[in-house]
């Protein structure tokens, strides 16, 4: 019996300690968290790596005021997540597909899996 083993993610170690490192500074740079999702979490032939930054409903309007229930029409949201995406695109050497989207969203249409990405983690008594 030789059953394929499930990974956690499909995405190679030295690209996804790179892209976790990237995430770091997304997290301290906008009101959300971000998270892996998609295809890669899946299977190893996965087409792009999904990364989404989650915020709060709130948060969202506040970054993205004029694009109400469409976002991806906004130029401020499209500038942005281009922008980003060729970033960690050219950081991580992986074809990032990167979004901004607020939770109800995020919650409502996509029930898959989300593995929390540039997470910062202290020892106990440490500041950071």
């Amino acid at each position: 019996m030789n059953e394929a083993r499930k990974k956690a993610v499909y995405v190679g170690a030295p690209a996804c300690f790179a892209l976790e490192a990237e995430c770091q500074l997304l997290n301290q740079a906008f009101p959300g968290s971000c998270y892996l999702v998609g295809s890669s979490l899946e299977r190893p032939d996965w087409r792009d790596i999904d990364v989404r930054m989650i915020m709060d409903d709130e948060a969202f309007s506040g970054l993205f005021p004029h694009a109400k229930e469409h976002w991806e029409f906004d130029p401020r949201w499209i500038v942005m997540t281009v922008a980003i995406s060729e970033r960690l695109s050219k950081q991580t050497g992986l074809p990032v597909d990167f979004q901004f989207q607020p939770r109800t969203h995020a919650n409502k249409r996509h029930s898959g899996p989300r593995n929390a990405l540039g997470l910062i983690f202290a020892r106990h008594g440490e500041e950071g």
